[in-house]
């Protein structure tokens, strides 16, 4: 995905919803900040999805964006990407004060994304393999420090089990960072 995919994304969920306010949670996130992110060998031109949030969440809503731009739907299959809606539940699993660093969308109103170093901190209490390669991609290139990082990952409450391996899923993503 690229910034323009994005774009296209979430102006289409802006005309189904137009008074909703729209956060963009998960990888292309990230495009809101490091545009880049989505050219040539960069790790977004492998995403195809864009996890979404309308505000203020409602079913109803959230079932015409699904249906209307979801996978597998018309819009998917003309244009090779889609809207993955996500309840608005998924704010808990956030570090402490996202809300305060959104970053607008370029030229979307009303459509802003997660802070880069939020979203790292949410992909490596998740810790799947992927996640922490791309928050090594993020921490080697530059993009994301260490110290914010783990700020953000410990203001997130989670179980105890959680502590340590997002604590592991942290040394091994900036293990090779600068």
């Amino acid at each position: 995905m690229n910034l323009g995919s994005l774009q296209h994304l979430v102006r289409s969920v802006r005309t189904l919803a137009e008074d909703c306010q729209v956060v963009v949670l998960g990888s292309a996130s990230l495009l809101a900040s490091f545009p880049e992110l989505g050219d040539g060998s960069e790790p977004l031109t492998a995403t195809y999805d864009a996890d979404l949030c309308p505000q203020p969440f409602d079913e109803t809503t959230a079932l015409l964006i699904h249906q209307s731009l979801g996978e597998s739907g018309a819009f998917h299959l003309r244009h090779g990407y889609h809207v993955d809606v996500l309840r608005d539940s998924i704010f808990e699993t956030l570090p402490a004060g996202w809300r305060e660093r959104l970053v607008p969308v370029p030229d979307c109103d009303g459509v802003t994304a997660l802070d880069p170093h939020d979203l790292a901190a949410t992909k490596l209490l998740v810790g799947r393999p992927k996640d922490i390669a791309l928050v090594r991609h993020l921490a080697t290139t530059g993009r994301v420090s260490r110290i914010t990082v783990e700020q953000r990952l410990d203001s997130i409450a989670k179980a105890d089990r959680l502590i340590i391996t997002s604590k592991r899923s942290l040394d091994e993503a900036f293990d090779s960072a600068p």
